[in-house]
């Protein structure tokens, strides 16, 4: 729907290469360079600069490219529905391992029929939000902080952060510990990027202190991992609450009552502004609440 040259630069900020982008849309590079120069004068900006040898894209560029982007993604959705307008649909969404732990199996059942393909990406933070800003996935699933500017977004449910180690740690006997007693124990990490883990530094960065001061930090990228580490009592860890229910009930784990500790976070359903299939959205986020309220 959008004129040509929109298309190009969408590529050129992608790419930062006048070669690469024509390679990728089988037009000359002559021919990109013209449209981009084109664009430039009817808009009156400066999309595209030169920092030898880099070519950059300015403030201004990186706007338009995502507005081109979420454009392109709308138009393609609604053709799509204008075309079929009762057809079932495939989906692509993304889901944190946090978030996936607590509601993905249920959820994925409870919505099979609506749908002809389901294809859920389980992933850090940073990443989801990288695919839903490309439109490689429709929404995420997330926890952790997220820039609420840039998207639409649906509250799942609220929970608290809290610190975990193995019943037997000797940790677990004191009433009440200190950040100083932590820091004498292993941490067990999710990988940069994760919510939980950008939670974890952002509270230590508050005390001035940070996930290298602790006496070894152990990083995992998948949560089962850490529950499995944490049972066998290698150390400690920092996650929800909502992800322990039988480990906690069954005295396999035990939350550390952690002075001056409590953070809570809201977990969301998050999609690009003004999105076509919002209504649907808002169906599909009222089904994993049901799904949290029978838990």
């Amino acid at each position: 729907m959008l004129d040509r040259r929109y298309e190009t630069f969408l590529m050129l900020a992608k790419t930062t290469s006048y070669t690469k982008t024509a390679q990728k849309l089988f037009i000359t590079q002559p021919a990109v360079t013209q449209q981009i120069a084109s664009l430039q004068k009817e808009l009156q900006l400066e999309l595209v600069k030169y920092e030898r040898p880099h070519l950059v894209i300015t403030p201004a560029g990186k706007q338009l490219a995502k507005f081109i982007e979420s454009v392109t993604i709308k138009s393609q959705q609604i053709l799509a529905h204008l075309q079929q307008p009762q057809a079932k649909r495939p989906l692509k969404f993304g889901a944190t391992l946090s978030f996936n732990t607590i509601v993905e199996p249920q959820f994925i059942k409870k919505i099979n029929d609506r749908f002809t393909d389901l294809n859920c990406l389980v992933a850090n933070t940073d990443r989801i939000l990288s695919q839903i800003d490309n439109g490689q996935i429709e929404f995420g699933l997330v926890e952790g902080n997220f820039n609420l500017a840039d998207y639409d977004y649906i509250p799942i449910f609220k929970d608290r952060f809290v610190a975990i180690c193995n019943s037997k740690n000797p940790l677990a006997e004191l009433d009440t510990v200190t950040l100083q007693d932590c820091l004498q124990s292993p941490l067990l990490l999710r990988e940069a990027g994760s919510g939980t883990r950008s939670i974890l530094e952002n509270w230590l960065g508050t005390m001035n202190r940070s996930v290298d001061d602790f006496a070894k930090v152990i990083t995992v990228g998948d949560m089962a991992t850490i529950m499995g580490l944490l049972e066998s009592n290698l150390g400690i860890s920092f996650m929800y609450h909502a992800l322990l229910p039988q480990q906690l009930e069954q005295h396999r784990l035990k939350e550390l009552h952690l002075a001056d500790f409590t953070i809570t976070r809201t977990l969301s359903m998050v999609f690009q502004k003004q999105s076509y299939y919002e209504k649907q959205y808002q169906q599909l986020a009222a089904v994993i609440k049901q799904i949290l309220a029978h838990q």
